[in-house]
């Protein structure tokens, strides 16, 4: 573990003042727009409890350190009452904000009646326009500090509406077949008995508020939170110089949280301070070790000589059974697990000569874990997980990252979109509590992951073929004769001795992330049938082709968590000619089939690799068949 003395650079924007309030800032065009209760020259006919008027105001940024002039934002968005705080959506013709939900005299005398709303506007040449009411604003509850995502499809507020869990409560709707849906409470994991208000939703899914009733360092302090699987996590407390015994709250950052806002009232009136994130550095990043579920079981009393006509059978549960002296078992994680094991009468098979019981715990390794995929592909985006780190004595306060850009806060949870082939490394660092000199506790750890071009390239990785997988069954004469001449045969007989049809090799392929279940379902349907080769002719396949596929169409049917990628190969590298086009015909006609037999297009993909792609050279004799149909299963899942 090591330290850090300063977390970010804090600066006092030079458009806040002592005199007035100046607070919850937003980014639109090249500048912030904020809320300000500064004299804005209108007729005021409304005072609440002798406090000045809310408006919103926008200021330019000239330059690094140059400001503009703090103008209204528009007189249209003005009236006689409150306005703001406000979000704007990406493009930023729309606009939603917080005003009382009347504007008309009758209040003018009696503001608690008054209530507080939020309303949307459109900007239509070169004016707010189109104001709308929100349609869950209430005459008996505020409804305030609204907050939309970069997809316009959420919209996050606070409200003290009846049924919430204190005094205000976070709140969010979603868009829904062009309207908004009823608003759903973020549950007790985020709100508390007293005011979680000021959200604010960035581009990587976390979303920051400020929080009274959450452990902080006094008054309101700004933390965040991330929806992960459905669930909100608990909210991590933003340290460093952003919170102080003040309160401190409204804060709008950029996609890394490098650069951003904040308010504060640490000045005994609210202010907008900027932020930069300091450089965070760890001088040792660990090798992170892969937690281990994937073990060899067998028979510590099975000796070479054992003449007992028996059947090993393993019975993992969950419907799982493996048969054979030794076997591998994956399990889904640590935890407490029993496994049977079951000598069966090799003839009769259901009668049980003995039976053993294994209990025993999966514990994962003390460090600091990176969950993620070892491989990937090329502009798609590859999620990596901190949540699995088990540190049971360092509690966290903070995630960075790097992705070869330097460490950034990106939460528990991180995207990242690689754009070249090759092996990247991938570090997590974790800032703990700090010590009586204000330096963070820190460790770090690391692991390498590599991207390739394609699917195909990405399978071939992180892959193993079915012929490896036969240990679900009992390993007798007959199935070894099958391991041997079935999948493996060579088409080549075949093909010269029927005319006209192009015969290709069948080879499949199940990715490691298909759970055992999975496996083994695909396993049981497909291992020694005669799935040996298919046969290609310009209208279509024969019978005995068909029934292949129909096997295969039959697996998908029957498992929707399952994708199914077809690649076609021609031939051996630096053969005359090319064959990319007649395999990517041939490619075209799989994939009609499988869609017109009832497979989801989203579930099958096919594609004719020519000769770009031989057999590999790792694999020798009849296996290493260039001319092959390779049928990759992967979950659907991901």
């Amino acid at each position: 573990m090591f330290a850090q003395t300063k977390d970010y650079d804090v600066a006092l924007t030079p458009f806040s003042t002592l005199v007035n309030d100046e607070f919850s800032p937003v980014y639109f065009k090249n500048g912030i727009v904020f809320c300000s209760n500064k004299k804005n020259n209108s007729l005021i006919t409304y005072k609440d409890d002798g406090k000045k008027l809310l408006n919103i105001f926008y200021v330019a940024k000239k330059s690094n350190t140059r400001w503009g002039s703090a103008d209204l934002l528009a007189n249209e968005l003005t009236t006689n009452y409150n306005e703001g705080p406000g979000s704007f959506t990406t493009t930023g013709d729309t606009f939603y904000y917080c005003r009382n939900t009347s504007i008309r005299e009758q209040f003018k005398d009696n503001p608690e009646a008054n209530k507080l709303g939020i309303f949307s506007a459109e900007f239509i040449n070169g004016q707010w326009t189109n104001i709308k009411a929100f349609p869950y604003n209430n005459p008996s509850y505020s409804m305030v500090t609204p907050a939309i995502t970069q997809d316009g499809k959420r919209l996050y507020f606070a409200s003290d509406m009846p049924g919430g869990y204190g005094e205000a409560d976070l709140y969010y709707c979603d868009w829904i077949d062009n309207a908004w849906g009823k608003p759903v409470n973020m549950g007790p994991a985020i709100n508390t008995a007293k005011n979680e208000s000021y959200p604010f939703a960035n581009k990587t899914g976390k979303l920051f508020f400020a929080s009274d009733g959450l452990e902080g360092f006094g008054g309101k302090d700004l933390f965040y939170t991330q929806e992960i699987n459905g669930n909100w996590i608990h909210p991590i407390h933003l340290d460093g110089d952003i919170n102080s015994p003040a309160d401190d709250f409204g804060l709008v950052t950029d996609e890394d949280f490098r650069n951003g806002y904040f308010s504060s009232n640490r000045r005994k009136t609210d202010d907008i301070y900027s932020f930069t994130a300091s450089p965070v550095q760890f001088p040792v990043c660990d090798t992170m070790v892969k937690n281990t579920y994937c073990f060899l079981f067998y028979d510590e009393f099975q000796t070479k000589n054992d003449t007992v006509p028996a059947i090993y059978e393993w019975d993992f549960g969950n419907g799982i059974k493996k048969y054979g002296p030794e076997v591998k078992y994956c399990f889904p994680g640590q935890g407490q697990y029993e496994v049977k094991l079951n000598l069966l009468d090799k003839i009769k098979r259901d009668s049980i000569h003995s039976q053993t019981t294994y209990n025993f715990e999966i514990k994962d390794i003390n460090q600091v874990y990176i969950e993620s995929p070892d491989a990937g592909i090329v502009n798609e985006s590859i999620t990596f997980d901190g949540l699995k780190t088990n540190l049971p004595d360092f509690r966290i306060s903070d995630y960075v990252w790097n992705f070869g850009e330097g460490f950034i806060l990106r939460g528990p949870m991180a995207t990242k979109v690689f754009g070249k082939k090759g092996e990247y490394t991938i570090q997590l660092g974790l800032l703990g509590d700090k010590d009586t000199l204000g330096n963070y506790a820190k460790i770090c750890s690391c692991k390498k992951i590599t991207i390739y071009d394609d699917f195909r390239e990405l399978a071939m990785h992180n892959s193993k073929e079915i012929i490896d997988l036969d240990e679900f069954h009992a390993i007798d004469t007959q199935k070894q004769a099958q391991k041997k001449s079935g999948i493996q045969s060579n088409p080549k007989k075949n093909s010269e001795a029927r005319d006209g049809l192009n015969s290709y090799a069948v080879r499949i392929y199940l990715m490691n992330d298909l759970s055992e279940l999975l496996k083994q379902k695909i396993v049981i349907n497909l291992y020694g049938t005669n799935a040996t080769s298919i046969e290609m002719k310009d209208n279509g396949f024969d019978s005995e082709s068909s029934q292949v596929l129909n096997n295969f169409i039959s697996v998908l049917k029957g498992n929707p968590d399952l994708k199914l990628e077809i690649a076609v190969h021609s031939g051996d590298k630096g053969s005359s000619g090319s064959n990319l086009g007649i395999t990517a015909k041939e490619a075209l006609d799989l994939n009609s089939y499988f869609i017109t037999h009832g497979i989801n297009a989203a579930a099958i993909h096919c594609k004719g690799y020519g000769e770009s792609c031989p057999a590999d050279e790792n694999n020798k004799g009849e296996n290493a068949l260039n001319k092959r149909i390779e049928f990759i299963f992967s979950s659907n899942n991901n």
